[in-house]
C-alpha cells in the first residue's frame, strides 16, 4: 500500500508541475494535426482529439450506468488492483477538488499525440507524448492545489525552471516532463523532448506529416477523426530487414480470405487506423494502400476485379445471429497454393484430396469440382424453433446455413447433393452407435423450390435432448445458388431471402465490398437466455451461487440488448483497402 501511495503522490506532483508555465502565452498550433509538430523519423504516431465530449457521453450513458449497477462490476471492484485504483482515485479527487470524469475532460479532453521512434543502440523504441490542455488557466489552478505536495516526492523527482519558460522535472528512471504554456511534453529521450518543444513554441513544422506514409493516409482516410494512428510500414520493414508480411502464409483460411489484404500491407507505405464515436455509434477503420493492378496473378484471386466485381452475396434472413459472406476466385487460389502457402502445408492438401475421394470417387477437386463454383459463398446463422421435435435439446444451438453460388447449377448441385447424402449416411451410422434416432431422406416443395431434408423416423421427445438433435440437415437449389443448412427451418428462410427480396449485390460509389460480416448482439442475448440452465449449472460447478450466476447472465444480456448490429467488412477502394468495423447502442 505504501508503494501505491508513493505512486499517487508522484502522480499528483507531476500533475501539479504540469500547470507551471506562462498562462499568458497564446496557442501557437492550429487546430490541424499535431503530428506536424513531432520530430521527423517516427515509426508510428497516434493522435486523439475532442475526448471531452466523448468522455461526457460515456459518463452519462445508460450502458455505463447499467454496468456500474451490475454484479459484474460489483465483483470486479472486490479485486485487489481495483481496490487500490479506487483508493488512488479518491485521493486524487480530494486533492484536485473534482471528480475523475472532470479531471479527464479538463486535462485530456482537448488533443494529444504520441510519436514512436526507432530504438537507439538496440534498446526499446523511443517515444514522445504531447498533451494540449484547452485552457492554460486550468493548469495554473491545478498548480496552486498541488504544489505543497511536491515535497513528499523527495529525491524521486528533480524539478527545475526551463529556459524559455515553464517547468521541467525528471524522475530517477530518466523520464522527463516539461510543462510550458498549454503544453505537457513527456519523453525519456532528451533529444526528442527538445525537438518537440522547439516545434511547439516556435510553430515550426517538422515535416513529419508530409512524409509519404502520413500524407497518403490523410488522403485515403481523411484527417477529421477522434483517433488517428499511422504506422510507417516502409520504415518497419527496414528495421526488421524483411517484409512485414511473409511471402508465403502458414494458414490456408487466412490466405484465402485475407491474403490479398496482407499482400497490400506488404507493399503499402503505411498502416492506418481511425476511430470515430458519435452519440449513437462508433466506426473503426484500418487501411493499407495499394491497387489491384499492383498484385501478381496469384494474389488477385483474393481480391475482386474492379471492372467486373463479383460481390459477396447479401443474406437478408430476419432475426439472424450473424452473416459471413465473401467472394474469391477459389480455383485460381487453389492452383496457386504452392506459391501462396508454406511448403509444410502441401501434404495436408494431399490428405484433403484423398479424403474427398470418400465422397466423390474418381473426381479431381481442382479439375472436376472447383470449376462448378463462381467463388461466392455465404454463411448464415439464426435461432431455430425446434418444430421438428417434441421438446428441445439441453444445449440449444443456432442453425447454420451455407449458400454456394454455382457456375454450372445442375452439375454443381449434383456433386453437392452426393456430398450431403454421404454425410447423412455416415451420420446415421454414428447415430446407431450412440442409440439416437435415425434420419430418413425426405423432400418437399417449398415455394416451388424442391427441398431435400432429413427427418427422424420417430419424433424425439424430451426437454433435455442430446445436442445432436439441434440438426435436421436440408438442402435446395434455387436458381444458381445451392443451400446446405443444418435445419429445415433455416433452409426455408434462405429460400425466402432469395425469392422475396431478390437482393442485388451492389457497390457504393468508389468502394467494393470484399468480405461482409455481421453479428447481432440482441439475438446473441436471446441464445444465452435460451441456454440459461446450462450456463447456471456450469457457473455453480465453478463455485458461484445460483443467484450470482443469474445476476451475471442478466447483466450480460442487458448489455447485449443495448447494442445494435456489429458490421466488420473488408472493402476495396481504387487505391487502398480497408477493414471497417461499425456498430452502435440504443
Amino acid at each position: 500500500m505504501s508503494r501505491c501511495l508513493s505512486s499517487i503522490l508522484f502522480l499528483t506532483v507531476v500533475l501539479g508541475l504540469m500547470c507551471q508555465g506562462d498562462a499568458r502565452a497564446a496557442d501557437t498550433v492550429s487546430e490541424g494535426s499535431l503530428v506536424d509538430r513531432l520530430p521527423t523519423g517516427a515509426v508510428a504516431t497516434a493522435e486523439v482529439s475532442g475526448l471531452a465530449s466523448i468522455i461526457e457521453r460515456i459518463e452519462t450513458s445508460e450502458t455505463l450506468k447499467g454496468y456500474l449497477n451490475s454484479p459484474l462490476y460489483q465483483e470486479a471492484i472486490k479485486t485487489d488492483p481495483a481496490r487500490k485504483a479506487l483508493a488512488g482515485k479518491a485521493i486524487l479527487e480530494a486533492q484536485l477538488g473534482m471528480d475523475l470524469w472532470t479531471i479527464a475532460k479538463t486535462y485530456l479532453g482537448d488533443r494529444l499525440v504520441l510519436g514512436v521512434y526507432p530504438p537507439v543502440d538496440g534498446h526499446q523504441p523511443e517515444g514522445v507524448l504531447v498533451i494540449r490542455v484547452k485552457n492554460a488557466a486550468d493548469l495554473s489552478k491545478l498548480l496552486e492545489k498541488l504544489t505543497p505536495l511536491a515535497a513528499f516526492a523527495g529525491d524521486a523527482v528533480s524539478i527545475s525552471d526551463r529556459a524559455g519558460g515553464g517547468k521541467a522535472f525528471k524522475s530517477k528512471d530518466g523520464n522527463q516532463v516539461v510543462i510550458t504554456d498549454r503544453w505537457i511534453v513527456a519523453s525519456k529521450s532528451s533529444e526528442l523532448l527538445s525537438q518537440t518543444l522547439t516545434n511547439l513554441t516556435t510553430s515550426r513544422d517538422s515535416g513529419l506529416g508530409s512524409e509519404v506514409s502520413w500524407k497518403l493516409m490523410a488522403q485515403q482516410l481523411g484527417t477529421q477523426h477522434t483517433v488517428q494512428i499511422c504506422v510507417n510500414l516502409t520504415k518497419v520493414s527496414q528495421l526488421l530487414g524483411k517484409r512485414v508480411v511473409p511471402e508465403k502464409l502458414d494458414n490456408p483460411v487466412v490466405s484465402l480470405l485475407y491474403g490479398g489484404l496482407l499482400e497490400y500491407a506488404a507493399k503499402s507505405p503505411y498502416l492506418g487506423m481511425t476511430v470515430d464515436i458519435s452519440d449513437s455509434g462508433y466506426s473503426i477503420q484500418s487501411a493499407v494502400a495499394g491497387k489491384v493492378s499492383d498484385l501478381d496473378d496469384a494474389h488477385r484471386a483474393m481480391v475482386l476485379d474492379p471492372a467486373q466485381p463479383l460481390l459477396p452475396m447479401t443474406m437478408e434472413v430476419p432475426e439472424r445471429l450473424g452473416v459471413f459472406s465473401f467472394s474469391r476466385n477459389i480455383l485460381k487460389w487453389y492452383k496457386a497454393r504452392e506459391q501462396l502457402l508454406e511448403p509444410k502445408l502441401q501434404p495436408e492438401f494431399d490428405k484433403f484430396e484423398t479424403g474427398l475421394a470418400t465422397f466423390l470417387p474418381g473426381k479431381d477437386f481442382a479439375e472436376d469440382v472447383l470449376p462448378f463454383l463462381t467463388g461466392r459463398v455465404a454463411f448464415v446463422s439464426a435461432p431455430q424453433d425446434y418444430s421438428y421435435l417434441d421438446g428441445k435439446p439441453g444445449v440449444q444451438l443456432p442453425a447454420f446455413g451455407l449458400v454456394i453460388e454455382l457456375a454450372k447449377p445442375t452439375e454443381g448441385a449434383d456433386i453437392l447433393n452426393v456430398v450431403a447424402q454421404t454425410i447423412l449416411t455416415i451420420s446415421n451410422l454414428e447415430a446407431a452407435k450412440q442409440k439416437r434416432q435415425l434420419w430418413v431422406q425426405s423432400s418437399e416443395s417449398y415455394h416451388d423450390v424442391q427441398v431435400n431434408f432429413a427427418r427422424y423416423l420417430q419424433r424425439p421427445k424430451g426437454d433435455q435432448l442430446a445436442t445432436a438433435y439441434n440438426f435436421q440437415p436440408a438442402s435446395a437449389l434455387i436458381d444458381n445458388r445451392f443451400i446446405l443448412s443444418s435445419s429445415l427451418g433455416l433452409c426455408r428462410q434462405l429460400i425466402d431471402a432469395q425469392q422475396n427480396k431478390r437482393p442485388v449485390e451492389s457497390a457504393t460509389a468508389g468502394s467494393i465490398p470484399n468480405i461482409v460480416q455481421e453479428l447481432s448482439p440482441v439475438v446473441a442475448a436471446r441464445l444465452l437466455e435460451a441456454n440459461a440452465a446450462v450456463i447456471h449449472a456450469k457457473s455453480i460447478q465453478n463455485g458461484k451461487t445460483a443467484e450470482q450466476s443469474a445476476r451475471e447472465l442478466e447483466a450480460v444480456c442487458t448489455l447485449l440488448r443495448r447494442m445494435t448490429a456489429i458490421h466488420f467488412d473488408t472493402v476495396q477502394y481504387a487505391d487502398h483497402m480497408r477493414l471497417e468495423l461499425s456498430g452502435g447502442w440504443k
